[in-house]
């Protein structure tokens, strides 16, 4: 995460049009980039400041104008995927954010996932997606491991805390439905609200665990 996110993808469609796709609401050095999160408006995409437009070489540098992550630099690049011109390579990076958000690479590496998806969704398909729904907090900060998340930090009095996992347990399932990733634990955590039952299990040690508290 120190030097930003990258991601690269083909797309079967003519350059200039994914070109086209890249931005939209463009005023003089103003514009909003498909995909990309805003919590300062109901509009989609983000609100971005332009540092460098080059229509010719299909490039783009902007400064995201909004939070989260204001003052990230947004760089898009359109070009032929090869010699031939076909198909259409897009390349989209995102850097400069605060050392202070280091710690947190792998919640930010699932959120740039999302964004790719979002801002590919776009391109492709002119159809921007629906702002995410965000739920109650499970109480604990987690990391990916291949079985599975395992807590790294429980909050005190959290709903974790409540539950009795602590440091190192891994997170197993979620209402009998198994959790391998973030991506899928903010999903089950969406479909929920604050102060509903939630039965959690997970593992200390060599041992299983089930409870169940309220959010």
């Amino acid at each position: 995460m120190e030097k930003g996110f990258k991601a690269i993808f083909n797309l079967d469609l003519p350059r200039y049009e994914v070109w086209e796709n890249c931005r939209f609401d463009v005023h003089d050095e103003i514009c909003r980039i498909p995909g990309f999160p805003s919590s300062d408006t109901d509009l989609p995409g983000c609100r971005a400041r332009v540092l460098e437009y080059e229509p010719e070489r299909c490039w783009l540098r902007c400064r995201k104008d909004d939070w989260p992550c204001m003052g990230t630099e947004i760089t898009i690049r359109v070009e032929p995927a090869n010699a031939s011109g076909w198909p259409t390579r897009v390349q989209i990076e995102q850097g400069g954010f605060d050392p202070s958000l280091f710690a947190l690479k792998e919640i930010f590496e699932t959120h740039w996932l999302q964004i790719v998806a979002n801002f590919r969704l776009y391109l492709e398909r002119r159809v921007h997606a629906p702002d995410t729904r965000w739920g109650p907090s499970v109480g604990a900060t987690v990391r990916q491991t291949p079985v599975g998340l395992e807590i790294t930090n429980v909050d005190e009095g959290g709903f974790a805390a409540r539950c009795g996992l602590s440091q190192d347990d891994v997170l197993i399932a979620i209402d009998s439905i198994r959790i391998h990733d973030l991506a899928q634990l903010w999903t089950v955590l969406a479909l929920k609200k604050a102060g509903s039952k939630m039965t959690v299990s997970w593992v200390h040690g060599r041992k299983s665990f089930d409870a169940t508290e309220s959010l």
